[in-house]
């Protein structure tokens, strides 16, 4: 396992899961469209700062995704939904012209795992490189 790993404030996308998601594209079709753009600009943002304190991926790669969860309230499918707008915000992080993610295609992500704890004290997401 490595220490480059990017940090998320999992509470960031409570509102944005998938159930959410789903229930916001059928109340008004502009509502999913804000719910995604404001979920890709908060990973852009930690994903630059990552940048900024020299956290790099070398793609193509498979990632562990470690939910650290506040409760058990809502189902694990619905948080793992959250890596949409993780992977369109690593397209997007861009510092001092490089992108961190350059395609979120098979060529660059060639897989993911996902494990979910409790951690009341401090929800979060850690994303990081498996070891190849």
């Amino acid at each position: 396992m490595t220490n480059n790993k990017i940090y998320f404030n999992i509470e960031q996308y409570r509102d944005k899961t998938l159930n959410k998601y789903i229930n916001a594209e059928r109340t008004n079709r502009y509502a999913g469209s804000g719910l995604k753009k404001k979920g890709t600009l908060y990973a852009k943002r930690i994903v630059e700062q990552a940048m900024v304190d020299g956290i790099i991926f070398n793609w193509p790669c498979k990632l562990k995704f470690d939910w650290y969860l506040a409760d058990g309230r809502i189902d694990p499918d619905n948080w793992d939904f959250i890596k949409k707008f993780i992977f369109d915000g690593m397209q997007k992080a861009n510092v001092r012209g490089v992108t961190f993610l350059g395609n979120d295609n098979i060529k660059h992500i060639k897989g993911y795992d996902h494990d979910f704890y409790i951690d009341k004290d401090n929800p979060r997401l850690e994303i990081y490189e498996l070891e190849k």
